[in-house]
């Protein structure tokens, strides 16, 4: 592997990474068919809902979208659909897997199907000290196409560490982290600290540090509920930009509510049971046409699915006349 410093690229110049604002990127779920094919129609029907609800910026084959269950065309597919879609959006693209050449081989495939960004968690399965971490990112980024992001997830065998991060955001062709890590909102001020002075972004994960992540200097977020939100959260970043701290905390109030679907007993026992949080409300909306995942025959108890339709008119359907401004 190449160390810190032997960089093998010029870095990239894409005028759609250009920002003036915070950054409000969805993690998007991945629609199917009942036959478990990726549900192009319903792809392009939920990049449109987004757009509707002032989002331009879209995470696609990531955790949310079950990119450890899909294989080669399905993840070239979401991303080719989504860019055509959003012709103007910018598209971050998962990347990850179990090492960097499955990574790198990602980037150079997800930048041909028209991805902005390449996004890489730490290896799955796999622990690595902090030093074999960095190489490894670094391997990844002298070799992707176009600018990588980190992704910071508790449920990986090895955690970014701060100095980590530090390290790596002196790398030209790594831009930006996003970080879900748990509720600690002290690590985005500790980031800050650590990459001042660099063209680096901190983007928060946890849909209940949104507004805390913005008032400490964070440059957005990258959250899932985005999807069945998008106003709420656009919202919310109109209301900080105008200056209107009031209205951004009452609007934070409201998501950090809906956010607590994500402790229900019930929704943590699997990551189906997670993501049909989101997908049943879309499909009840009419975005998608299935609420089916990647996996295979899941079924869920109809008790569980009248929770989330009870918890989403209680604490989504209220939300949805909201201003767009």
């Amino acid at each position: 592997m190449k160390t810190l410093g032997q960089h093998c690229f010029a870095p990239m110049r894409n005028p759609r990474l250009q920002s003036t604002g915070p950054h409000l990127i969805v993690a998007m779920v991945t629609p199917f068919t009942p036959g478990g094919e990726v549900d192009r129609a319903s792809l392009r029907k939920l990049v449109a809902h987004l757009l509707g609800g002032g989002v331009r910026e879209f995470f696609v084959v990531g955790s949310t979208g079950e990119s450890p269950l899909l294989d080669e065309p399905a993840r070239l597919a979401i991303i080719e659909t989504v860019r055509a879609a959003a012709p103007d959006g910018v598209v971050y693209a998962g990347i990850s897997g179990t090492g960097h050449r499955h990574a790198i081989h990602h980037a150079r495939e997800a930048a041909r199907a028209g991805a902005d960004v390449a996004v890489v968690m730490s290896p799955y399965f796999v622990a690595l000290d902090q030093a074999q971490l960095a190489d490894f990112s670094t391997a990844i980024a002298d070799a992707s196409p176009v600018p990588l992001a980190l992704y910071h997830h508790v449920r990986m065998p090895t955690p970014f560490a701060v100095p980590t991060v530090a390290r790596l955001a002196a790398h030209p062709n790594i831009i930006a982290l996003k970080d879900t890590n748990g509720g600690d909102h002290n690590r985005c001020a500790e980031i800050l600290a650590a990459t001042a002075g660099r063209p680096f972004k901190f983007f928060q994960g946890v849909e209940k540090l949104v507004l805390p992540t913005l008032a400490a200097g964070g440059h957005g977020c990258v959250v899932a509920q985005g999807c069945i939100a998008p106003r709420l959260f656009r919202a919310l970043f109109e209301a900080w930009q105008a200056g209107e701290t009031g209205r951004a905390e009452e609007i934070q109030r409201q998501l950090t509510a809906l956010w607590g679907i994500f402790g229900h007993r019930d929704v943590k026992q699997s990551f189906a049971h997670f993501l049909h949080t989101l997908k049943l409300p879309l499909h009840q909306r009419g975005v998608i046409a299935t609420t089916a995942g990647a996996l295979p025959r899941v079924t869920f108890e109809p008790q569980f699915e009248q929770m989330i339709t009870d918890f989403m008119m209680e604490h989504l359907e209220p939300r949805l006349a909201l201003p767009a401004s």
